[in-house]
């Protein structure tokens, strides 16, 4: 446990909210109704409930360098926001609580729990700007509106090809509306769920312009990740 804040790491593993999160993990472990593609986004919680467990308490995001980092460099992801990949949805609500419209979508039913059970806790003002869905990002848009921005955190690294989705979010998005994709910059923050590994600006940015133009790619050396902007034309 190097690195970590062993009264923190022992406070809230042995509170009712991480009692309430092993529970919700522990039945979506059990699930035998989601499909392979859902339970492999499963693994990221269920491995977290064992090796590091910390991370799915809300406060141990409170710091967290990516929703900071898009609440006070990126303006242009504004307005009815769509997170592709929200997880669950820790950043959402932060950047709800900082007046943020969120809409998170995710393929793992664990996340998606996560999310819900956070946004509970949260004042109702809060509540009302934020939203959780299981969604495949590649079905019909059935939602009846368009988001005005999309967000993408840490997802694509874990996406062999991004045809397919980026078609899929561009259903979902507003003509002219930016989408910020955050990805780790080499190696860095690597797992066995990574199936890219971006070595420079220019590489992300052609990996993704057969389908999505790029307005800019940014590159965070203190925190070691890349950001495309880029525009749904």
């Amino acid at each position: 446990m190097k690195g970590i804040d062993l009264i923190k790491y022992f406070r809230f593993i042995y509170s009712k909210e991480f009692k309430d999160l092993k529970e919700i993990i522990l039945a979506g472990e059990n699930n035998d109704s989601i499909t392979n593609l859902s339970r492999e986004c499963d693994k990221v919680f269920i491995e977290r409930l064992r090796d590091n467990p910390n991370w799915l308490s809300i406060k141990a995001w409170e710091t967290h360098f990516e929703w900071k980092d898009l609440l006070n460099d990126y303006p242009e992801i504004s307005g009815n926001i769509l997170d592709f990949g929200c997880g669950s949805g820790h950043s959402d609500i932060l950047l709800a609580r900082a007046g943020r419209t969120i809409y998170g979508i995710d393929l793992s039913p664990i996340g998606i729990e996560i999310a819900d059970y956070y946004k509970k806790k949260e004042d109702l003002e809060v509540q009302k700007r934020l939203n959780f869905e299981f969604r495949d990002i590649t079905s019909e848009n059935t939602l009846g509106k368009l988001f005005d921005s999309a967000w993408s955190s840490h997802v694509f690294e874990h996406i062999e090809n991004p045809g397919p989705i980026l078609i899929g979010l561009k259903n979902y998005l507003k003509k002219g509306a930016p989408l910020l994709i955050s990805v780790p910059f080499k190696n860095s923050y690597n797992d066995p769920g990574h199936v890219n590994h971006f070595y420079s600006q220019q590489e992300l940015k052609d990996w993704l312009s057969p389908y999505i133009k790029v307005d800019r790619v940014d590159l965070s050396e203190k925190n070691q990740v890349l950001r495309a902007l880029c525009i749904n034309e």
